[in-house]
C-alpha cells in the first residue's frame, strides 16, 4: 500500500472484511480504493470496511467510500463500515451523511 495506509482482508462467516490501518487522504485514496476493490470478493453479498485502526480520513477518503458503495451497488453488493462509537472518524462520517448511504456498525460482530 502506501506509507500512510495498509489494507488487508479476511473472510469471516461468508462476509469479506477489508481493514484499513493508518491514514487515508488525497495522496493515497485512489490506491486504497483499488486495494479494497482487489480484496473484495466479487461473490460476497456484503463487503465490510473496518476503520477501527484508521487514524485519519480527509474529504477525498470519504468521497472514496461513497464511490466504493456506488460501485458495489452496481455489482449487487452492499458496503458496511465498522467505526467504533468513540472514534473521531465517526463524527466526521456522520457530518457527511454517509450513514444514510452506507450502514455504520460499531464492531465487526
Amino acid at each position: 500500500m502506501t506509507a500512510y495506509a495498509v489494507v488487508d482482508a479476511r473472510t469471516s462467516n461468508g462476509v469479506r472484511c477489508v481493514r484499513i490501518c493508518g491514514e487515508v487522504d488525497l495522496t493515497n485514496a485512489t490506491n486504497v480504493r483499488e486495494a479494497i476493490s482487489r480484496l473484495a470478493s466479487p461473490d460476497a453479498p456484503v463487503i465490510i470496511v473496518d476503520l477501527t485502526d484508521t487514524t485519519y480520513l480527509d474529504s477525498s477518503a470519504i468521497a472514496m467510500l461513497f464511490h466504493l458503495a456506488e460501485r458495489l451497488t452496481q455489482r449487487r453488493q452492499k458496503l458496511h463500515i465498522v467505526v467504533p462509537p468513540n472514534s473521531p472518524l465517526r463524527a466526521a462520517l456522520e457530518l457527511t451523511a454517509l450513514p444514510h448511504t452506507i450502514p455504520l456498525q460499531p464492531t465487526l460482530e
